[in-house]
């Protein structure tokens, strides 16, 4: 347990624990969009196995968690826990789209250059 403790510790969050979700009364060690964001890496597998989706979906999806993430820095508004975990996963899913982009033109490139 203390491995995964320090492995958490060292994704750069604010862990504010008003912006935490709660488990079991106890705030979880990091925010809400981060730990969205995180699952949302989840999404790599199974974009292994679907056609290649274009890169600019991996951007256009990370729109949202900019716009919410920059409003509330601003102080345009106060963001909530079920939008922050909604546009982190987005973005996971949009980095996740990314990641898989940039192995397969990377390894196309390799194999064309051999």
């Amino acid at each position: 347990m203390n491995l995964i403790r320090e492995m958490i510790l060292i994704v750069p969050c604010h862990r504010r624990p008003d912006r935490c979700l709660h488990f079991r009364g106890k705030p979880m060690p990091i925010c809400a969009r981060c730990l969205s964001m995180l699952l949302g890496y989840l999404f790599i597998l199974p974009l292994l196995f679907l056609p290649t989706l274009p890169w600019w979906w991996g951007l256009l999806l990370q729109i949202p968690m900019l716009i919410d993430g920059f409003t509330q820095k601003w102080g345009w508004r106060e963001s909530t826990n079920v939008l922050r975990v909604v546009t982190g996963l987005l973005s996971g899913l949009g980095l996740s789209i990314l990641v898989v982009w940039g192995a397969r033109t990377l390894t196309a490139w390799i194999l064309t250059v051999t």
